[in-house]
């Protein structure tokens, strides 16, 4: 088989299998099998394609995607040996968040950048046609689940792909300011990663998009002004904030006021408290993790679920989340890949993989974006990337991916 024909099968397996981890939006007029059984089949198959190019040179974000995966693996027998949990939901479970382990295929197969990029793009303008369509028709649920709630003043549409539109939205924000050709279109691509969780009313992925919005803005410049273009972007938002009629506002705000005045009784500060301390039944669990709790009939997902009739969401913590499941390996992977993010160089063109890395970091106490499928396939993009722009950086008069 020609090479090209080779490379363009590989771009197209790429492509597939990020509507297969979105679950294909989770469009209710698919069958059930098409949306859940199809995908979790395809992403078991992509990890087995995977697993042969597990152990590579330790460079630059290996080691840490290798103990992040090696974290799951662990955790599969210990929610099996802590908790009764079957080793076939210990796999269902595990599965989607196993994805990780597809960017040693990317790294083995030289996927091309442009591709990649490519594809970014094109799964963020099908989430921003998908989000404003669902949203123009919400009297029918067409994307995202079976229902939708009305709350903080807008309708919540939680369809699936959600670090896509961010990673686009980063990633057109870097174009825009580094290329000349087909601004609008990179700005307009942009601001609907801010414009859409606005709507949400997603106060943390709203905070997420402004940091780095903010900082693309003035990394460049003096430190005075710096301190110039905060404040008034501050003050800015909080006069908007004060004469606003918007119902979207009003509802942030009510939201805030009613978090604060719980004090130590917040939601988050509680289910944080109790996934740190309290679920772990042992000793060694707090040490290698619980697993992921998985299967109506498995006691470990059940005990999990009742817990949320007590405010306490395994979703609402992040790297809480991560340690109750995976252990501390899993959360130092994430931590390696975060002083990574920091501290490996990389050339101004590419600054979106560092603003999607530090969403994540932003985002990663209050939300599931460490681990969720709407997540998992765009970050590992974005640490392929990151990797073979590092091993460029190495090897400079090495053969470009792009």
């Amino acid at each position: 088989m020609p090479n090209t024909l080779i490379k363009s099968f590989q771009i197209l397996l790429v492509s597939l299998l990020v509507v297969c981890s979105f679950h294909f939006f989770e469009a209710n007029f698919l069958s059930k099998a098409f949306v859940y059984y199809l995908p979790f089949f395809f992403v078991a198959f992509a990890i087995v394609l995977s697993m042969p190019y597990f152990f590579t040179q330790r460079q630059g974000f290996v080691l840490p995607v290798q103990l992040i995966v090696l974290s799951m693996l662990i955790s599969i027998f210990f929610a099996h040996l802590s908790w009764g949990q079957d080793f076939t939901n210990c796999i269902l479970g595990t599965l989607p968040m196993m994805l990780w382990v597809f960017f040693f295929y990317l790294l083995q197969k030289k996927i091309p950048e442009l591709a990649i990029e490519k594809i970014i793009v094109a799964y963020g303008i099908i989430y921003c046609g998908l989000f404003f369509y669902q949203l123009t028709h919400s009297q029918t649920v067409i994307f995202g689940g079976n229902e939708f709630s009305e709350e903080r003043g807008t309708i919540r549409i939680p369809i699936a792909g959600q670090g896509g539109l961010f990673l686009a939205s980063f990633m057109a924000l870097n174009k825009f300011t580094s290329q000349k050709h087909n601004r609008l279109a990179w700005i307009a691509l942009s601001l609907a990663g801010l414009v859409i969780p606005i709507i949400q009313a997603t106060r943390q992925f709203i905070l997420g998009v402004l940091v780095i919005f903010i900082y693309h803005f003035i990394k460049d410049i003096s430190i005075l002004r710096k301190v110039i273009v905060i404040a008034f972007c501050i003050g800015l938002i909080f006069f908007y904030i004060k004469i606003s009629n918007n119902a979207i506002v009003k509802g942030l705000i009510e939201t805030q006021q009613q978090d604060s005045q719980m004090g130590k009784d917040n939601a988050r500060l509680l289910s944080g408290t109790y996934f740190l301390t309290q679920l772990s039944p042992t000793n060694i669990n707090k040490v290698f993790g619980n697993g992921v709790p998985s299967g109506e009939d498995s006691s470990y997902s059940r005990f999990v679920d009742s817990l949320n009739q007590y405010g306490l969401y395994m979703s609402d913590v992040g790297i809480i989340a991560v340690y109750a499941m995976f252990g501390i390996i899993g959360v130092l992977g994430f931590i390696l890949i975060w002083i990574k993010s920091f501290t490996l160089p990389l050339s101004k063109d590419h600054y979106y993989l560092k603003y999607y890395l530090w969403f994540l970091l932003i985002t990663c106490l209050t939300s599931d974006t460490l681990y969720s499928s709407s997540f998992v396939i765009c970050t590992v993009f974005v640490i392929y990337l990151y990797q073979i722009q590092y091993l460029d950086h190495l090897q400079p008069s090495g053969k470009s991916l792009s």
